[in-house]
């Protein structure tokens, strides 16, 4: 059955790459279970100094994080959808970065390093932190009290050297939570402000807190996204509407980057060895760099 078109859009133009999700059929009904799963899209929420949360790493650590990259091959988050299989796998050495919820830290210590390496980005915005109402952060219990996001002119300057911005919803509700309608309003109201303000069609979505469901995912298209990403934290169906991404941590130095980035992070956390890993992690004091906190990240995403 053909899928329903998608609300036109004065951005709505054609794009250059390829549909990476209707190629001929293939062997891996899930590609979670698979060995050869290569999803490295790799998920960040700021760059601070002094912060004691799961969402900051520091301006040294992230600065080591994108020397090591620069040495791979990082694409933009519309090249890698170009080169992605149907279940949102890249090839190979292929990674693209993202950052959730938009936080002004990016402006003053990642965008500069990220200018430096000359490696591209996405930034996902809550998109009604740029309406004339404003949205104080009042989703991020760890952020310091006064945390800002992104202002227009920061976003503007930064989309005009090359940083592309996506919709993290419109205000950051626990989309899972809210009726088909609802969800459908909120997300389409997110994708118009921040096509309205950027001049640019805004074809990518990441899920406030990665949570996300089939309903989700019908609003998702409904609302006129090509493609939204989660933070999975067990055994889910990839698709175009659930594209995983591996998180990024507080002690996460340049070997869990590495493995966070290989073909075989995502498929191993979701075996049930995973669990048991993450205890024996603990227990001997290597729970942070090993991904312990993951889980604390994503619910407060």
């Amino acid at each position: 059955m053909s899928r329903p078109p998608r609300p036109s859009s004065p951005y709505d133009v054609p794009v250059t790459f390829r549909s990476p999700f209707n190629p001929p059929g293939d062997r891996c009904r899930n590609a979670f279970l698979w060995h050869d799963c290569r999803v490295t899209i790799l998920c960040y929420h700021t760059v601070e100094r002094g912060w004691r949360s799961p969402l900051a790493v520091t301006p040294e650590t992230f600065e080591e994080h994108c020397a090591w990259l620069a040495r791979r091959r990082v694409v933009s988050l519309d090249e890698a959808m170009g080169q992605a299989d149907r279940w949102g796998r890249l090839p190979r050495g292929v990674t693209a970065l993202t950052f959730d919820d938009g936080f002004a830290g990016l402006y003053e210590h990642a965008w500069p390093v990220l200018a430096h390496f000359g490696l591209p980005a996405t930034v996902f915005l809550v998109a009604e932190t740029l309406s004339p109402e404003g949205r104080a952060v009042d989703w991020a219990p760890t952020a310091p009290p006064g945390t800002r996001t992104l202002d227009l002119d920061q976003v503007l300057e930064m989309q005009a050297t090359g940083i592309s911005f996506g919709s993290h919803s419109y205000a950051h509700h626990d989309l899972i939570t809210l009726d088909a309608d609802e969800c459908e309003r909120d997300l389409r109201a997110s994708r118009e402000l921040l096509e309205d303000l950027l001049k640019r069609r805004v074809p990518h979505l990441a899920y406030p807190r990665g949570l996300h469901n089939d309903t989700v995912h019908r609003a998702a298209e409904g609302a006129g996204f090509s493609y939204a990403f989660s933070l999975p934290e067990g055994p889910e169906e990839m698709s175009r509407y659930a594209i995983p991404r591996a998180v990024i941590i507080p002690g996460n130095g340049v070997p869990t980057l590495r493995f966070k980035t290989s073909r075989l992070y995502l498929p191993f956390r979701r075996t049930p060895l995973w669990p048991a890993l993450r205890t024996v992690a603990r227990k001997t004091g290597f729970g942070l760099r090993l991904g312990q906190t993951d889980m604390e990240t994503t619910q407060e995403n």
